[in-house]
């Protein structure tokens, strides 16, 4: 049974991707790109304030998709964060949505 979910799952972001953005989809990219053609990994706080203002974005709406490690034009660069950063990517939600909930 996991592995069926897991490949509805991978459908599912492979549709997503091919899709590309919309009002009900949002990609947000890990990486920023250095005019020197370097890359490095974003500001965990801003790519956090990103995520939680979409979150609020599709909550005010009828929902959506944000897809990270997700640049504009649908190729998939990751997420080259340490683990407890992702984890605060993840939990985004409380801390930069409503700081005094």
């Amino acid at each position: 049974m996991l592995s069926e979910e897991l490949l509805r799952f991978e459908e599912r972001i492979s549709i997503g991707l091919e899709a590309g953005e919309s009002h009900f989809r949002e990609f947000k990219s890990a990486l920023i790109h250095q005019m020197n053609g370097s890359v490095e990994p974003r500001d965990v706080k801003l790519l956090c304030r990103d995520i939680a203002e979409t979150l609020v974005s599709f909550a005010n709406a009828d929902g959506g998709e944000l897809f990270v490690g997700v640049e504009d034009d649908g190729s998939v660069t990751g997420i080259p964060h340490k683990e407890n950063l992702i984890a605060a990517m993840k939990e985004a939600h409380h801390g930069y949505v409503h700081e005094n909930w």
